[in-house]
């Protein structure tokens, strides 16, 4: 890509009946402004295009961290449900046990004994599950809203590339066709006598004046 300084000190071989120097010098001047403001902008975009795709590589980094707290989160309530079902079992064969224990004196108490261990295990079971459920609906969300956050991230950032791309296209297409006037070129020798002739026009005469 050329730099303004390359296009400030680009020479031109001078030839017969050329260009005039001052005016390719001043329009390569305006040539040049025109492009350092352009590559100045260009350079700005590119550190803005960076630092866009250095966000949503850190959200993409936290995106990853979250599923994996999900995963923890998941296996936890599971482990939690595993033992909160081993502990009613537990619970359970105890009240039958101590039940069995003093069944010849208390039916009726070793009965309601069952009933309330049996009732304290279903509501063990039914806080552990609740909490499971709260804690797994918490981490969804998390990551739910994270990947909103880098789906509306990535769609900016996508918007941005394009509108960049056009807008070097376009930049590109005018430096191309040298603006309004399109970029002088100048000859590269001296063209022959007759067409030389007919692009000069008439030829004055001694007052300076040019003939019908």
């Amino acid at each position: 890509m050329l730099t303004p300084l390359e296009i400030h000190k680009k020479e031109f071989r001078r030839a017969f009946r050329g260009y005039s120097e001052e005016e390719v010098d001043a329009f390569l001047d305006r040539v040049v402004q025109d492009y350092e403001r352009l590559y100045r902008e260009n350079q700005e975009l590119q550190e803005r295009l960076q630092k866009t795709e250095g966000s949503i590589a850190q959200y993409r980094e936290l995106e990853e961290v979250i599923k994996n707290t999900l995963v923890m989160a998941q296996k936890n309530a599971q482990e939690l449900e595993a033992n909160a079902a081993r502990e009613a079992e537990l619970i359970v064969r105890e009240a039958r046990t101590q039940a069995e224990t003093i069944l010849r004196d208390a039916q009726s108490r070793a009965e309601r004994l069952v009933r309330e261990a049996e009732e304290q295990a279903r509501n063990t079971l039914r806080a552990t599950e609740e909490r499971a459920r709260e804690l797994t609906a918490a981490a969804e969300a998390r990551v739910q809203a994270i990947l909103e956050e880098y789906r509306h991230l990535e769609t900016q950032a996508r918007v941005f590339r394009a509108r960049f791309e056009s807008f070097l296209e376009a930049q590109l297409k005018l430096l191309r066709e040298g603006g309004p006037g399109g970029f002088p070129e100048v000859e590269k020798g001296p063209p022959p006598a007759g067409e030389a002739r007919e692009k000069a026009g008439p030829s004055p005469d001694v007052n300076g004046r040019h003939a019908p």
